[in-house]
């Protein structure tokens, strides 16, 4: 072996140095000329591999690379060389084959095989190594060793069906008590591993047994972990021990008088010997040894504590509302010491100047009264000293008034509100902003200004007035608020987050785009996030900016790919066991990410319009690009997707009974299911249609996709109608694909079926122009709009793909006149299309007329509603807000409608 990978280290350093530094070309042209000499010689055969690989030669770097396995490489430089090629792309059993020789050649180096074992836990091989583990241990003696094969026990269990799962985590026990016999358990994480084991086999007495027999040693490592505390006060929980369990929780409340999960152990348990009649070991009532006044003796002292310190803790005091609401609910005999409305004013004006106060409070309000609800807020806002000169004291005033106007519209008080009250209610808002805007004056530009929240509770107040009027007015009037208040707050998510719904609510789609990009969304947030923007991106017909946006978001899910696995890793060699099963459900979560698949099929979706252009790309790219078994949609596919989106990120203050502000901006129904598979079968259908396939391969694609559509389909919650009729019609171009066929051979009785179908797919054409939108006026376009014109572009565009292929299909030359009598069938339906496209051409031109000198009548309109907002009125903001109309709202309107009518014109 050295002989052939013997490379002095003098003569491969230049080599490291420029790959370094990504100077791959100079690299290579030093591994070259070293090759020429030592064409033999591993590692210059290795680093070729991963320059060729870095340089996007991967079949070339594979090659080189499986050259340099065979020869079966134990020397470490030549493993980490073809390990850097082999995990970007990865190929993981590759990497394990690589090591598990190298351990077989060297089965003493502890280095090897240690690589080997983390090589398998990337690939996910959880019996690989379950057995590697016990390898390890057997030949190096060490502990961690025995614990990352029972740990993979416990991965194989989680992972198996539930007969073999059953075995593997019983084995895991039966290794964990072996451990312990032999005193091999030895830290906090080793005791979290065995509590994994007990706790998975809903084992609590077992696990309590387990936790209050430790060494003196160890179980005082486990008293200082916050996590083991947490487990052994919820076992106490769930094993009954409800004295100790009060004991346990009272600890650890007074050490930590903010942790939450203390406080709801001791009130369950509290309550569960209230509402049981339950003994102890002597026979005697646990209720005689429970007074509920000592219970809340012990929270009146951590309030006492805590009120002498300069930042009280909220705890204490929200646990004791949580202790009295729980006596509420209950019903006996029992009564609150003091009521709930009490309670919540003591903490308001402790708390009141706390962003946090509002969500504290929420859970205590559900069953407030109007009446209640008034005297409260009344009280709160009495308690506010709005005369106060100390700065700091004005400051904290500013998040207590924010707090009342949340407070206010959370309990209902708003509810029946007319509309000039309300436009003053938001002008009443915007004037509390900018006076708050004098004290944020030396704020870091990464800091939002105190009074941000007036002006998103501001655009809450006119999102209800177009929810109740329909006048796109009033979103201009908050996308107006927002847009000055940004300038000033330049990193307020939350106000980015509701202009990119405003401004696609008008149908505007490059300012939202660029707001998404200017929030800087990455790592996981690509996966929960990018459905602000990338959902129905194509409704907008901006069809190459909205293919980069879902192209963005992929990196994630590369990624994952390979720094998840790095996580994990990590977690095995500092034997962080308690973090493993997290790390792996996150890669798990995102491998099976929903919106992964949505940005996918929404890809192919867009990518299918910008490439119908030309007939040839468009067979081109359903050759090369579309591979069907990239396109699962079956029920057992889609239910093990995971729904990653966030759809509460944005703030909300609407009541618990009233929808959230999410939902009353979101434009069309949440994608589901539904939409994932109409949009995976249609590409497969021209699949199909283009390979000239057998049409029995065809038609349960269309009997699918005829079913997802139907409009009794209960579940089809996540399409539109337009979509619908999409799917309605890409079914019936199938059916006209396969009656075709059927007259080729032969069949005359399908002449007639097929001239039906033709004029079924004509007819619903004229069903879903757009004519009613031929007098749009300004002020009323919307994302509706835009969303149907695109759609009606993208339904024709499939009519016209399948006709192409189809009258491929038919010799010309051929002078039957069955064959003359298909072609003018399809002539008709290629004239159909192009007569409904040439209209909605022309309403598309005269649209955009308008548009290019409606900016003044635009603003007119806005400004001339009967209630405007005092924003609008003022001078002062015109060029801020014409330049909106211009900029932002016209521009990207235009854009839309020539990106439109220009993909018309490709197709007539």
């Amino acid at each position: 072996m050295a002989s052939i990978t013997d490379v002095s280290e003098r003569k491969i350093r230049p080599i490291y140095e420029a790959i370094e530094i990504s100077n791959y070309k100079s690299a290579l042209t030093q591994c070259n000329k070293l090759l020429k000499k030592q064409p033999e010689a591993l590692i210059l055969k290795a680093l070729k591999g991963l320059i060729l690989e870095r340089t996007g030669k991967t079949e070339e770097a594979l090659q080189l690379c499986s050259q340099v396995k065979e020869k079966k490489p134990f020397d470490e430089p030549i493993l980490q060389a073809l390990t850097m090629v082999y995990r970007p792309l990865g190929k993981h059993d590759e990497i394990v084959q690589l090591y598990e020789n190298a351990v077989r050649q060297n089965p003493n180096n502890e280095e090897l095989a240690n690589h080997w074992f983390m090589a398998l836990v990337r690939n996910n091989d959880y019996k690989g190594q379950q057995q590697a583990g016990l390898k390890l241990h057997k030949t190096f003696k060490v502990n961690k060793y025995l614990f990352w094969s029972i740990m993979s026990l416990v991965l194989q269990a989680e992972n198996a069906p539930e007969s073999q799962s059953t075995i593997f985590i019983s084995l895991a026990e039966r290794m964990m008590i072996k451990a312990v016999s032999e005193e091999r358990m030895k830290t906090t994480e080793e005791v979290h591993l065995y509590m994994i084991i007990l706790l998975k086999q809903n084992k609590f007495k077992e696990a309590l047994e387990v936790l209050e027999n430790l060494k003196v040693d160890l179980a005082q490592k486990c008293e200082n972990d916050t996590e083991m505390i947490h487990i052994r006060n919820d076992l106490l929980l769930k094993t009954g021990n409800w004295i100790k369990a009060i004991d346990a929780s009272k600890s650890s409340l007074e050490v930590n008088a903010d942790d939450w999960k203390a406080y709801l152990i001791y009130i369950d348990s509290i309550f569960h010997i209230i509402e049981s009649d339950e003994k102890d070991e002597n026979g005697e009532s646990l209720n005689k040894k429970l007074n509920l006044d000592d219970a809340r003796e012990f929270l009146y002292s951590l309030q006492n504590k805590e009120s002498q310190s300069n930042d009280a803790k909220r705890g204490p005091f929200l646990a004791e509302l949580e202790l009295e609401k729980r006596v509420v609910s209950i019903k006996k005999e029992i009564k609150p010491a003091k009521e709930i409305e009490t309670l919540v004013i003591e903490y308001i004006r402790k708390f009141g100047e706390k962003s946090s106060c509002f969500e504290d409070l929420k859970p205590y309000l559900k069953d407030f009264s109007l009446e209640t609800s008034k005297k409260f807020i009344e009280e709160f806002k009495a308690s506010i000293d709005n005369n106060c000169e100390d700065e700091k004291l004005k400051i904290r005033n500013i998040q207590k008034n924010i707090n009342v106007y949340k407070l206010e519209r959370y309990l209902g008080l708003l509810s029946d509100i007319n509309e000039s009250d309300a436009i003053a209610y938001v002008d009443k808002l915007w004037k509390s902003y900018e006076d708050a805007l004098q004290y944020g004056s030396n704020l870091l530009d990464t800091e939002n200004q105190y009074g941000d929240d007036f002006v998103i509770l501001a655009s809450h107040i006119l999102i209800d007035l177009y929810n109740k009027k329909g006048q796109n007015s009033f979103l201009y009037h908050a996308i107006f608020l927002l847009d000055n208040a940004l300038h000033k707050s330049k990193y307020n998510f939350q106000f980015k987050l509701l202009l990119i719904r405003l401004y696609r609510a008008l149908g505007i789609i490059l300012e939202p785009l660029e707001l998404y990009k200017s929030m800087d969304i990455k790592h996981v947030q690509l996966d929960t996030m990018s459905h602000y923007v990338c959902e129905r991106s194509s409704s907008f017909a901006i069809y190459e900016d909205a293919i980069q946006a879902c192209y963005d978001t992929l990196p994630i899910y590369r990624n994952n790919d390979v720094e998840t696995p790095e996580m994990i890793v990590q977690a095995y060699k500092y034997a962080t066991f308690s973090k493993i099963q997290e790390f792996i459900q996150f890669r798990k979560e995102l491998d099976n990410s929903l919106q992964k698949i949505l940005i996918d099929r929404e890809i192919i979706r867009l990518e299918f319009l910008t490439m119908s252009k030309d007939f040839k790309n468009i067979m081109e790219y359903l050759e090369k690009e579309i591979d069907t078994s990239d396109l699962n949609y079956d029920d057992s596919f889609c239910t093990s997707r995971y729904d990653n989106r966030d759809f509460v990120v944005m703030n909300n203050y609407n009541s618990s009974q009233s929808k959230t502000v999410e939902e009353d901006t979101r434009v069309s129904p949440k994608l589901d299911n539904t939409w994932l598979k109409i949009f995976s079968i249609v590409p497969q259908i021209f699949k199909v249609m283009h390979n000239n396939n057998n049409i029995d391969s065809l038609i349960p694609l269309i009997e699918e996709l005829e079913n997802s559509v139907k409009l009794e389909n209960k579940e089809g919650l996540g399409i539109t109608l337009e979509e619908r009729h999409i799917g309605k019609t890409v079914a019936s171009l199938g059916r006209l694909y396969v009656t075709f066929k059927e007259v080729q051979r032969g069949q005359k009785e399908s002449v007639e079926k097929l001239s039906k179908i033709i004029d079924e797919i004509i007819s619903a054409l004229k069903d879903t122009f757009t004519k009613e939108f031929s007098e749009i006026k300004l002020q009323e376009l919307s994302w509706k709009h835009m969303y149907r014109f695109s759609t009606f572009i993208e339904t024709c565009n499939y009519i016209i793909v399948a006709n192409k292929i189809v009258n491929e299909m038919i010799n010309v030359k051929n002078k039957k006149s069955g064959n003359k009598e298909l072609a003018q069938m399809l002539q008709a339906l290629s004239t159909s299309v192009k007569q409904n496209l040439e209209s909605t051409k022309k309403q598309l031109n005269d649209l955009n007329e308008k548009i290019k000198n409606g900016n003044d009548d635009l603003l007119s309109h806005i400004k001339s509603e009967n209630n405007c907002t005092e924003f609008c009125k003022n001078d002062e903001n015109l060029q801020l807000i014409k330049g909106i109309l211009a900029d932002k709202v016209s521009l990207s309107w235009k854009s839309s409608i020539e990106s439109m009518i220009q993909a018309i014109e490709f197709r007539i």
